[in-house]
């Protein structure tokens, strides 16, 4: 067995308040916390990335990149972690690399140590340009596979994607089990193989919907993985992750363990404290969701829609809206359900369910995805659902991404000025902003007391129903 002291990284500022509270936590009530958890020696903190940067602008009344500036104030000893998806940065459609570069650039200015990079399709192209960027700025540009389950994904798959990541450039490794799929022996099994085959630190993330997350975090462990995710005891379990100080006492006695576990408790406390503020915020789920082993249908992103039918007066449509979606992901060739495929997913067998009949409506993003807009899907498409998409698909796609940096600038300059605004363009980091989330960023900067009426329960990174208006 491993007997090294595990290296930790705590997630509750960022994945662990995300999973369980819509990701609704403000700076203010972080801030008060920050200097204690900075010296637990957690080997990183995870801050950012992910639907925290959306929620800051959408909901928040905050400038994400005000979140970094106090963090890296504040956390002087432990490294900075986020969550990047790959050529879609912190949004849901993909950016050219003029874009990716200055998103990474500014986020290295502003405290980022660590860049997780993932691809929902596990497509090796729409991360390249992100670990280059990042290898470039000299911090740790972290390679993910996100880890699924189908007739096509085995361990083999996983370790040819390994090391095409490594190929890459990738300084470590992180196996994303973003719904909990992973199995305890099958994790020990791929950990040992990826320790063998790689010569880059290996990390874990799994979440805890399943109830497998403790055993799969401990035989990790036992293979040698080199860094565990989890998250202080007040904000884990359910849709989060494993506790902290649950895994700790796993590996270690009161007269061994590294930590100090008083330290922790006053943070777990701290966090205890707050947590009823978000009450409207949490989610239904009570206890094991043992079903997600069988229908893969993450709990958040259930909950999302279950929501969705209960706001159309369509609750008795929930049963075929879960057997749609596993239904679909064998159709388009069993992409990963993870951000952005899972809300595409999603609100195709959403209007699936609620047409009465399969693919009569199809939705743009459905018809991108499946046309490898999104890139590589792993498997093959159903023939008949490729010839109706081929059929369906429009001669004027219009792409916006097209768009260069100083167009869009342009474009934020005119609207700045149209609202008798200050220029706000000059500044990178707010024309950032601007091109990630450009409705957000114009309700943002025309109010200063933004009202949030428009509240979608739930926006977990992974798990989640996210449809643009």
């Amino acid at each position: 067995m491993n007997k090294n002291k595990p290296n930790i990284t705590e997630v509750v500022l960022r994945d662990g308040q995300q999973s369980l509270i819509a990701t609704r936590m403000t700076l203010d009530d972080m801030k008060p916390i920050l200097k204690s958890m900075d010296n637990v020696g957690f080997s990183s903190l995870e801050v950012w990335g992910g639907a925290t940067y959306d929620c800051c602008l959408r909901f928040l009344n905050e400038n994400p990149w005000d979140r970094l500036k106090v963090f890296k104030k504040s956390l002087k000893k432990t490294k900075l972690q986020m969550l990047i998806r790959g050529k879609n940065l912190v949004g849901y459609k993909q950016f050219d690399d003029s874009i990716i570069s200055l998103f990474i650039s500014n986020a290295v200015k502003h405290g980022i140590d660590i860049f997780r990079i993932f691809d929902s399709l596990n497509d090796i192209n729409n991360i390249q340009s992100s670990i280059k960027f990042v290898n470039k700025a000299k911090k740790n540009s972290q390679g993910t596979i996100c880890y699924t389950t189908s007739p096509i994904h085995n361990e083999d798959y996983w370790i040819k994607l390994a090391k095409d990541i490594e190929d890459c450039g990738a300084k470590s490794l992180a196996i994303k089990d973003m719904a909990g799929l992973l199995r305890p022996g099958v994790c020990f099994e791929l950990v040992k193989r990826l320790k063998k085959n790689l010569n880059i630190p290996i990390h874990l993330h799994t979440h805890s919907t399943t109830g497998l997350s403790d055993a799969t975090n401990y035989k990790a462990y036992e293979a040698g993985v080199d860094n565990i995710d989890t998250s202080i005891s007040s904000f884990s379990n359910l849709y989060a992750h494993t506790a902290t100080e649950s895994f700790m006492s796993m590996i270690y006695d009161d007269n061994t363990c590294p930590y100090d576990m008083n330290l922790l408790s006053k943070i777990s406390s701290y966090f205890q404290s707050i947590r009823p503020k978000y009450e409207q915020y949490e989610g239904s789920m009570r206890g094991v969701d043992i079903d997600m082993l069988i229908n893969q249908v993450p709990g958040g992103m259930l909950s999302i829609l279950e929501k969705q039918l209960t706001d159309l007066k369509k609750s008795n449509k929930l049963k075929m809206l879960i057997d749609e979606i596993p239904r679909i992901r064998k159709d388009i060739g069993y992409v990963p359900l993870v951000t952005p495929s899972s809300q595409i997913v999603g609100a195709q067998a959403l209007m699936n369910v609620l047409d009465n009949k399969r693919y009569k409506t199809l939705n743009k993003e459905f018809i991108d995805l499946v046309d490898g807009s999104y890139g590589k899907i792993p498997g093959t498409v159903c023939s008949k659902l490729k010839r109706k998409i081929d059929k369906t698909k429009t001669i004027n796609n219009e792409d916006t991404d097209k768009l260069t940096i100083q167009d869009y600038k342009k474009e934020f300059s005119n609207f700045c000025n149209s609202c008798h605004l200050k220029d706000y363009s000059n500044s990178e980091t707010d024309l950032l902003n601007y091109i990630l989330f450009k409705k957000e960023s114009m309700d943002f900067y025309a109010s200063n007391d933004r009202t949030t009426t428009n509240e979608v329960i739930g926006l977990q990174e992974g798990f989640g129903l996210y449809i643009n208006d």
